[in-house]
């Protein structure tokens, strides 16, 4: 189209008249991709690098500590992707990739007929499939992404609670459930009396004062969920580790405001605001995805290639990346910060004490919400 027939043309979005390859009012190219072949290419590519531009900006300059974060603070935004739509892209792609790459085997410790401890006969037995069963747990353990632990400490306690009810049956201190009920026992999410009688959802729910119906409802909902799943899943830790991931991006939203309070706490003497504070945390939290996503790609790796010598090469490489989160973290703290560094490293300690505490009962939280799901 030249420029003579836009001067003719109307603009295909709001009809106003064009005076070039744009739309004065709108922003609209001219171009309609959807005519030309050219032109739809074209517009794929332009949109493609110019957003690529901004995102190796931006992860260029995130592998520096606090540059980022100092440069968005001075008003340097503009060549950068926003801290929050970085940090959601990161966040969903990163699980996204350690949903497809982390795995760990199933365990046979249910109680079906089939499983390890069914075929012992005596308590010596039981310890013995215990130990070796703790040992492959622990085995996985050593060679998995840290991001894992949860699923790990899962299946380690399914291990050990499932020992102890062969060897209570064995003993004669437990008397041994119907065939018809172990082949698919693997214990239940929630199973307590409500006003003496057994909790069912529909006909004696959990009531708590104070708590509007729907929330009630809500709560009775997701403990029978938990229960339904946990027999759906049984021994198939797998699963179980699959639930935890898809529900860890939910804790992370959750935690980011936070985490941003805190840091206004600690630096209460800085003439910054809250959302000043949160650019920082974003921008942490991206840092900190970057580490997980580079950790589930290596975890994935290590998957496919089966070797001894990656396996031994992928220890060090975690311990390298974990190890220079809080050398990161506390370099960009001192950066966009500033201040006395031995009063830095105190508050550093501090907000990461507080944070710790935070992700403990984000990845607890996860855990529920991912069973319960």
């Amino acid at each position: 189209m030249s420029s003579t027939d836009n001067a003719h043309a109307a603009c295909e979005n709001c009809d106003t008249s064009l005076h070039g390859h744009y739309c004065h009012r709108c922003g609209q190219s001219a171009h309609n991709p959807l005519k030309h072949v050219g032109h739809a290419i074209e517009e794929v590519f332009e949109s493609f690098w110019h957003l690529d531009g901004r995102i190796f900006r931006t992860l260029r300059d995130l592998w520096v500590p606090g540059r980022i974060a100092l440069n968005y603070l001075k008003g340097r935004r503009v060549g950068y992707v926003q801290p929050l739509r970085l940090f959601v892209i990161l966040t969903l792609f990163t699980f996204f990739v350690g949903k497809l790459f982390v795995h760990v085997d199933d365990f046979g410790v249910g109680g079906g007929r089939d499983s390890v401890y069914a075929k012992a006969t005596t308590i010596e037995q039981v310890e013995a499939a215990r130990a070796e069963q703790v040992a492959i747990i622990e085995r996985q353990q050593a060679s998995a992404p840290a991001s894992g632990n949860a699923g790990f400490a899962m299946a380690r306690a399914a291990v050990n609670a499932a020992a102890a009810q062969r060897k209570a049956e064995l003993d004669g201190t437990g008397a041994a459930a119907p065939a018809e009920t172990t082949a698919a026992g693997y214990g239940t999410f929630f199973n307590y009396s409500i006003n003496g009688k057994p909790w069912d959802a529909d006909s004696n729910p959990i009531v708590l004062k104070g708590w509007p119906q729907f929330a009630n409802r809500w709560l009775n909902k997701r403990l029978q969920n938990g229960n339904v799943n946990i027999q759906r899943m049984g021994g198939k830790t797998d699963l179980y580790m699959q639930a935890i991931l898809t529900a860890l991006p939910g804790a992370l939203f959750f935690l980011m405001p936070v985490f941003a309070l805190v840091l206004r706490i600690a630096y209460i003497p800085r003439s910054m605001g809250y959302l000043e504070h949160l650019v920082v945390a974003l921008y942490s939290h991206c840092w900190l995805m970057m580490v997980l996503l580079a950790t589930f790609l290596i975890a994935g790796l290590g998957s496919a290639f089966a070797s001894p010598t990656f396996a031994a090469a992928s220890q060090w490489l975690y311990a390298l990346l974990w190890l220079a989160v809080p050398v990161y973290l506390l370099w960009m703290q001192q950066r966009v910060y500033g201040g006395n560094k031995a009063l830095t490293v105190l508050r550093y300690l501090l907000i990461a004490g507080v944070y710790l505490f935070l992700v403990s009962f984000g990845v607890m939280y996860a855990v529920l919400a991912g069973i319960s799901a």
